[in-house]
């Protein structure tokens, strides 16, 4: 996780040598870690935001959003698949839904509730995350814990080097879906203890 000092030191030094701040906000974008975009935490903006995977909530989709102060040039962007209706539909149903479901607050309530628990759970070790974006070290000792979640509770998660698990839940998630979660990990965690 970038720290909020790192991410105010980038938009000090883009800001003094005249760079473009670019964010990516493909997967830690729309509302993921409790906030619109992940950068808000610092409370910097960056000039340019990528913007996909959330958009659509499933539906192929993405976009920049570019700073007012870029001014727009004759071919500044190119695009294949451009102004598709569809997809606009489906990016603008997602926005309202997050907004009238109050899904951020949703994500940091029940984020907070994944964290809370999953350091409760030895052997686990360095939970992080904001939001529902966490990630957690699994000790080599229960290292197939991800494949015993898949194949023993039919429970899909993402992972970073082999010995890292990445928890990114739907917004929508329920605190009986967190629960359920975190009792399938404790199962598995103790049939790979014994």
């Amino acid at each position: 996780m970038a720290t909020t000092d790192f991410l105010q030191l980038i938009r000090q030094l883009c800001d003094k040598h005249g760079a473009v701040f670019i964010a990516d906000s493909v997967q830690c974008g729309y509302g993921r870690t409790g906030r619109f975009f992940s950068h808000d935490c610092a409370g910097v903006n960056a000039d340019i935001y990528s913007m996909a995977k959330g958009m659509g909530n499933g539906f192929p989709v993405a976009g920049i959003i570019i700073a007012p102060h870029i001014k727009p040039k004759h071919f500044q962007l190119g695009t294949t698949f451009g102004g598709n209706h569809l997809a606009c539909a489906a990016a603008l149903a997602v926005l309202e839904i997050m907004e009238e479901d109050n899904l951020m607050d949703n994500a940091t309530k029940m984020g907070n509730y994944l964290m809370e628990e999953l350091k409760k759970t030895e052997p686990l070790k360095n939970i992080r995350g904001r939001g529902l974006m966490i990630g957690f070290d699994v000790p080599e000792a229960i290292g197939t814990l991800r494949k015993n979640l898949l194949n023993n509770q039919n429970i899909f998660t993402g992972m970073a080097n082999p010995n890292v698990i990445r928890v990114l839940p739907s917004l929508a998630l329920q605190k009986s879906d967190a629960d359920k979660f975190l009792k399938a990990v404790r199962l598995e965690i103790e049939h790979l203890k014994n």
